[in-house]
């Protein structure tokens, strides 16, 4: 039995930039880091007294013996990496629900194919478990989006990710103290839009559009996060969010733009729909003391959470 996680993301700034029509272009910046809050993936071989077939729990459950026969496209093409011989059990759950904007879809991934390559005593490195699930997402199952998710699900930490134009990718810690990011933690906050859509058409209509001003401010946010200007960078996220605004009508609706006008009225100095668009949770940056008014006002939508800096690992073996 092996069971393995990867953590959910929040991304800060550069989000929509590390799509392959914008990186191949200017490359990209992204700054953020993830959460303690995880998708879990729990795998062994079946027993051979047990039916000789592989079983498959998400939302639903799969059963089959052939790979071809798997209608989950994530599950089918995350098998087909590995040549197993015996039958496996596979259990996926998670602390979020999906659709909700903190890179979800590719968390599953990573601790699924985690699990598997362990189970298979081929444990992927985290650059490489980075690529395959990129490999998996974008280029075999052909779904819209970036490849910051993948690599924030990877690698785990608050870091700045750089996206070369060719796709090559880095990734570094930001030079920021322990110091400010206890400050800084205590500076933003999650409130879920209690809204769920699917994000296949927002992630694609972020597709062909100039994200050019948008890495500009990942590069500005960059130098504030080492001054530890959180005032500047309030301003520089909402400028940030509205230029993100532009890329597509999708993104918002009137029920996501009354929260935001709320959440501002409350104290959110800066603020943002995290993911794609249409749904999810909204980063609220400002003072501690606008912070916790806004938790106190906003109390059953409001998230919990913590930084966390070690990515996608095993946790138990047996």
């Amino acid at each position: 039995m092996v069971i393995t996680r990867s953590p959910f993301r929040i991304s800060f700034f550069g989000g929509s930039s590390d799509y392959e029509d914008s990186y191949s272009q200017y490359g990209s910046l992204l700054i953020g880091t993830t959460i303690d809050k995880y998708s879990y993936t729990s795998c062994r071989f079946r027993p051979s007294i047990l039916k000789a077939e592989n079983i498959v729990s998400y939302s639903e459950v799969e059963r089959f013996k052939d790979i071809n026969e798997v209608k989950n496209p994530l599950i089918r093409e995350s098998f087909r990496k590995f040549n197993f011989s015996k039958k496996l059990d596979v259990h996926l759950f998670a602390d979020i629900p999906s659709r909700t904007g903190l890179g979800g879809s590719s968390s599953c991934c990573c601790s699924m194919l985690l699990g598997l390559s362990h189970l298979n005593e081929t444990p992927l490195n985290k650059k490489d478990l980075a690529k395959t699930a990129i490999e998996i997402e974008r280029v075999i199952l052909k779904e819209s989006g970036g490849i910051q998710d993948q690599i924030w699900a990877s690698y785990g930490g608050f870091n700045s990710i750089e996206i070369e134009k060719d796709g090559n990718f880095s990734v570094k810690p930001m030079p920021i103290s322990d110091e400010f990011k206890k400050v800084f933690q205590d500076s933003v906050c999650l409130v879920y839009a209690n809204q769920q859509r699917d994000t296949e058409e927002i992630a694609a209509s972020h597709t062909d559009k100039d994200k050019r001003y948008i890495l500009r401010y990942a590069r500005e946010a960059y130098s504030l996060f080492i001054e530890e200007d959180i005032n500047s960078m309030c301003d520089l996220f909402s400028e940030s969010w509205e230029e993100k605004k532009k890329l597509s009508p999708l993104i918002t609706n009137e029920k996501l733009n009354q929260l935001e006008k709320n959440l501002r009225e409350t104290g959110a100095k800066g603020i943002k729909l995290l993911g794609s668009g249409g749904c999810g949770f909204f980063l609220c940056m400002s003072d501690p003391h606008s912070i916790s008014k806004i938790k106190e006002k906003f109390g059953a939508y409001i998230f919990d959470f913590s930084f966390e800096d070690k990515g996608s690992e095993q946790i138990f073996k047996k």
